[in-house]
């Protein structure tokens, strides 16, 4: 397979040919997930300002608690809804990568059939449930390792305890973290799956996603570890606007090189491609 250092080449060969599109990608991510962030923190203050939550005495209302509760569906639509659109980008990117010079209406495909975003939504819909499975008792440790370091410094003199307790806590967090992050890695491949064989099942997709990331997830590591160094100049914003477009291109650049030699003994074109067909045609 491509080292890192062929990979960062041949995306650097095809940045220029969908760099607007990839940036315009990139600022119409930030300006959803900002608005889904800022838009709970807003409404607290106006309902503060109202007097139906008191953010000093706790007090929560009635009204709070259907905020709470719409908050939570409209979340849940904005999500039914961005699906769709992730998996075109993802396909874009593929198609970029690949050599294959596609409209950048093409992201839309998704939402030209019923049947495909129903499809979609149901592979969604099972990835974040199956995540979720390691995700949640990992946290759990976690957060019972955080709850121990408050009980350690409320029955102990001095901060010397806590501040011990705190720090292990930090660093179990971490692991637990890292290690839901390499065991849900082996789903990685489905959207790339989906975006080359649409008529797969999702359940045949995400067997086939655990098949090809055995023991791959040390190159996609390796891969994405090189790339650190390019998240200093993020420190300082808009560099940002450049910089995570060329990290999800040499990520699907990466993925691209899994799934094409996982079938050694499937015709191929040289830049490793075999399929072209956009999810939904548009």
């Amino acid at each position: 397979m491509k080292s890192a250092a062929e990979l960062k080449k041949l995306v650097f060969s095809r940045f220029s040919c969908c760099f607007g599109e990839l940036c315009t990608l990139f600022c119409l991510s930030v300006g959803g997930l900002s608005a889904l962030v800022l838009a709970p923190i807003i409404c607290v203050m106006q309902l503060d300002r109202a007097g139906l939550f008191d953010v000093d005495s706790g007090y929560i209302s009635p009204e709070f608690i259907m905020v709470i509760i719409t908050a939570v569906l409209i979340f849940i639509i904005a999500t039914v809804a961005i699906t769709p659109l992730s998996y075109g980008i993802k396909w874009y990117r593929l198609q970029q990568v690949r050599g294959n010079s596609v409209y950048a209406k093409s992201i839309f495909s998704c939402y030209a059939s019923t049947g495909k975003m129903w499809k979609v939504l149901r592979i969604n819909s099972i990835l974040i449930l199956r995540k979720l499975c390691v995700v949640l008792p990992f946290a759990a440790v976690s957060a019972l390792s955080f709850y121990a370091a408050g009980v350690v410094d409320g029955v102990t003199d001095g901060n010397t305890a806590y501040y011990i307790m705190f720090f292990c806590a930090i660093l179990l967090t971490f692991v637990m973290l890292s290690a839901a992050a390499v065991i849900n890695s082996g789903y990685a491949a489905v959207p790339f799956l989906y975006a080359m064989e649409t008529e797969l099942s999702p359940a045949e997709l995400i067997a086939e996603s655990k098949r090809i990331m055995k023991g791959k997830k040390k190159y996609l590591s390796e891969v994405m570890f090189s790339l650190s160094g390019w998240l200093v100049p993020c420190l300082m914003i808009f560099p940002m606007m450049f910089i995570i477009p060329y990290i999800n291109m040499v990520y699907t650049a990466a993925m691209n090189e899994i799934i094409t030699n996982s079938h050694p003994g499937e015709a191929v074109h040289e830049d490793g491609s075999r399929n072209v067909e956009a999810p939904v045609s548009v």
